[in-house]
């Protein structure tokens, strides 16, 4: 894989602020607290505006985090939940879920 310049990045605020992200909770990852946000692509198209509808798939991602994955890095921990729509990345900062187009 080739090597790539980074020529620009934000923080987890500076996204929220932006309104790409939205930021819908926190939980306990790694023995830390950690931001748990929604693209704001999959938050608004996907009617995660409801909270009973989002904290059943966060609940459901959480689960599936704590099962080791052979794609795990110890950095991160990706996870397919639904092929083509949802994605969900944690990386020690923060729990990210998406849809793949965000990535």
């Amino acid at each position: 894989m080739k090597d790539w310049d980074v020529i620009s990045t934000d923080t987890l605020e500076q996204a929220v602020s932006d309104g790409i992200l939205v930021r819908v909770g926190r939980c306990l990852s790694r023995k830390t607290e950690i931001p748990v946000v929604f693209t704001s692509n999959l938050f608004d198209s996907g009617g995660y505006e409801d909270a009973t509808k989002r904290i059943s798939l966060v609940c459901l991602v959480l689960e599936s985090l704590k099962k080791p994955d052979a794609a795990d890095d110890g950095y991160r921990k990706l996870r397919v939940l639904i092929p083509d729509k949802i994605w969900v990345i944690e990386d020690g900062s923060s729990i990210t879920f998406m849809r793949p187009e965000d990535y």
